[in-house]
């Protein structure tokens, strides 16, 4: 929306403190007619795309149902019910995603107390609130939908034991229960919250709820489903922001100029991402030959298009609207958010259709690829590491999403006038490079059948990219590069984030220390690992972990960032040597280990060519152990670097305050002369 900033600062400099539908503005007593009006447009615009799911349901073919002998015939009516269905739930997650975030980041907190909503925002969370709560209820009544479509029964065939055994064991089940369980947090915690810190939770809460049915539709479940259930992570995550956000900024009783200036800024990246997620999920589920040929893929190329219309006419329309904005007419902002959400309404009922429909049917994969999420790969080999890439969507778009961000930073810097060293730079890069290496070469494919080949990618995840990452000073660089915002902006957020109470608890060396080791111990001694081979979502959370821990320890222990807790660099240097202790403990007792970790996994992958799985496991053993030395040279080096370069910081202090001492005619105030005569008195009382 990069036209909202410029609508919403005429506004603003027509009516102080408000908008479209200020009290005192020429509009202000059509507020209950124009509040009419939007009901109706959001009401049409749900209608709109009501009647295309239904139209794509039909000519989809997805309630088309052919008698198979010896098998159970599907109730068209729950075909029907289940796409239809799948529509509401996701309106109601994008009008629960976009209000609790709107609540969230859209508008800063009163005046006087920063942490408190505006009017505004707690309207936005109430009505996320409402969402959340039909979300939560859409999400229970498709269970039962989505149970006697899955195994073709008649919805009256249903029975409670059936049910409660599909939440249970089949992962279907267990997201829409996740979902609902999810949704309704959401839904307690933004009914109850009356601060931002309150709408932040709730916005996470409703994101979160939004990711479990993404690991189990069509995209878990073909032969590449690794690339496809990322790009759908995205996919989802950025429409419901782009689509939900607008809707909170259409529902507004205002038109507040910072919340459409924040949105549309957010919602030029957001619709990129939905662009180029939206084509990897299309590129892993639909082949080339099959776009024209199938009912799913027809479908899949309507709603990119729609997709692409969306975002041209939105540009286009945006242009055509700004003279009408510059001349007072502020209804120009509701009639281009009442066709976008139009749009976007059609894109909905479009996916939901797709949710059904069955896709192009394409030849089995064998049982190790529709493990794995990929072929089968041979004997390991430098070249096969080195060249055969497989890669990881997330990691991959973090990647390039965080280092162009931190290059934007260090460039905005230069030409302010200010330094940053080069290396912290080129460290950056080689952190981020690290980790897409260690996910989506050749290592990340051996990392699923080989648990040596694990245990390099681990060790990098957990020590050799934080340190990196930690030393480049992200942190500070954004603070640097940020510009102040009265009304609190990104930069106001990232210093509220850094002395949280969240952040003061974990910043504890204890604390993060004990994050640190127990993910070593946990995840491998523990039937956490092979929860974590056989589910992408628990490889994901796995390998994010990793990162994560090993960021927050590192950050406490050689971090030039700020820190709520700075702790002396003699407890930096005890606590270091704490880790490695622990660390070495591990492999050796990896080493040593006489069961063979995660078993059931590795004897069904049953490589042809893997050789014996327990030295292999004590290789890996032996990796761990062995890891830790380059950097743990490293860690000491950067220690011994901070400890002397604070020593000679404190020693220039200390002769600053004894010049301005000796110049005041005070020798009492000079830090060495107290010091000495600290001395003497101590010397005294032995006499």
């Amino acid at each position: 929306m990069t036209a909202s900033t410029e609508t919403s600062q005429n506004t603003a400099a027509t009516i102080p403190g408000g908008g479209a539908g200020s009290r005192g503005g020429p509009h202000g007593g059509t507020r209950g007619p124009r509040r009419g009006k939007r009901a109706l447009a959001v009401a049409a615009a749900a209608l709109a795309g009501l009647a295309v799911a239904v139209i794509a349901l039909d000519l989809g073919g997805a309630v088309d149902v052919a008698a198979l002998p010896g098998l159970s015939t599907a109730d068209p009516a729950v075909t029907w019910a289940a796409g239809l269905l799948k529509y509401g739930y996701d309106l109601a997650m994008l009008a629960a995603v976009g209000c609790t975030i709107a609540a969230a980041c859209f508008l800063p907190g009163r005046q006087g107390d920063r942490a408190r909503l505006t009017g505004q925002s707690w309207r936005w969370l109430r009505v996320g609130a409402a969402a959340s709560g039909l979300w939560a209820v859409l999400a229970l009544a498709s269970l039962p939908i989505d149970f006697a479509n899955t195994f073709a029964r008649p919805l009256g065939g249903v029975t409670a034991m059936g049910l409660w055994s599909y939440v249970g064991q089949y992962e279907q089940g267990q997201a829409l229960g996740l979902t609902a369980l999810l949704a309704t947090a959401a839904a307690i915690v933004a009914a109850r919250a009356f601060t931002i810190p309150g709408a932040v939770c709730a916005a996470a809460l409703a994101v979160a709820a939004a990711l479990p049915p993404v690991f189990t539709g069509h995209s878990a479940s073909n032969g590449n489903h690794q690339i496809a259930v990322d790009g759908l992570l995205i996919h989802v995550v950025a429409a419901a922001f782009w689509a939900g956000g607008l809707f909170a900024l259409f529902i507004a009783r205002r038109d507040p100029f910072i919340a459409a200036r924040r949105y549309s800024r957010a919602a030029v990246f957001a619709y990129a991402a939905i662009g180029f997620s939206g084509l990897i999920v299309f590129c892993a589920n639909v082949n080339l030959t099959d776009l024209w040929t199938s009912s799913y893929g027809r479908i899949a190329l309507a709603k990119l298009a729609v997709l692409a219309i969306g975002g041209v006419f939105g540009w286009a329309h945006r242009r055509s609207t700004l003279p009408a904005v510059a001349a007072g007419d502020r209804r120009a902002f509701t009639r281009l958010a009442a066709v976008e959400l139009g749009l976007m309404a059609i894109a909905f009922g479009l996916a939901s259709s797709l949710s059904v429909t069955p896709p192009p049917a394409e030849e089995l994969p064998d049982p190790n690829t529709a493990l794995l999420g990929f072929p089968t790969p041979g004997p390991i080999s430098v070249a096969s590491v080195a060249l055969d890439w497989y890669p990881s969507v997330l990691f991959c778009t973090a990647a390039l999403a965080l280092v162009g961000a931190y290059i934007a930073g260090v460039v905005r810097l230069r030409r302010r006038g200010d330094t940053w060293p080069w290396y912290r730079t080129a460290l950056w890069i080689a952190g981020w490079a690290a980790i897409v290496i260690t996910t989506s070469s050749g290592l990340s494919k051996y990392g699923m059948v080989m648990f040596s080949a694990h245990m390099v990618q681990h060790m990098a995840l957990n020590m050799l990219a934080p340190i990196l990452l930690v030393l480049a000073a992200p942190v500070t660089l954004a603070l640097r590069a940020l510009k102040p915002d009265r009304s609190g902006g990104p930069r106001e957020w990232l210093l509220a984030a850094v002395h949280s109470r969240w952040s003061r608890l974990v910043s504890r060396p204890l604390v993060a220390l004990f994050i640190y080791l127990t993910s070593l111990y946990l995840m491998y001694f523990t039937g956490m690992f092979e929860w974590a081979m056989r589910s992408h979502f628990g490889h994901l959370f796995m390998t994010a972990h990793f990162l994560a821990a090993g960021s927050l320890f590192f950050w406490v222990v050689i971090g030039p960032d700020p820190k709520p807790r700075p702790l002396s660099y003699p407890a930096k240097v005890l606590l270091y040597f704490v880790s490695i202790v622990f660390h070495a403990i591990f492999g050796l007792t990896l080493m040593m280990g006489t069961n063979l970790i995660a078993e059931g996994w590795y004897t069904q992958i049953a490589l042809p060519w893997m050789g014996d799985l327990l030295a292999d496991q004590r290789a890996g053993g032996g990796i761990a152990w062995a890891f830790g030395e380059i950097p743990s040279l490293i860690i000491i080096g950067v220690l011994i670097a901070q400890w002397t370069r604070a020593d000679e910081r404190e020693g220039r202090r200390l002769d600053r305050m004894a010049e301005r001492a000796t110049a005041s005619g005070h020798p009492e105030d000079d830090p060495h002369e107290v010091y000495n005569a600290y001395l003497a008195g101590l010397d005294q009382e032995r006499r």
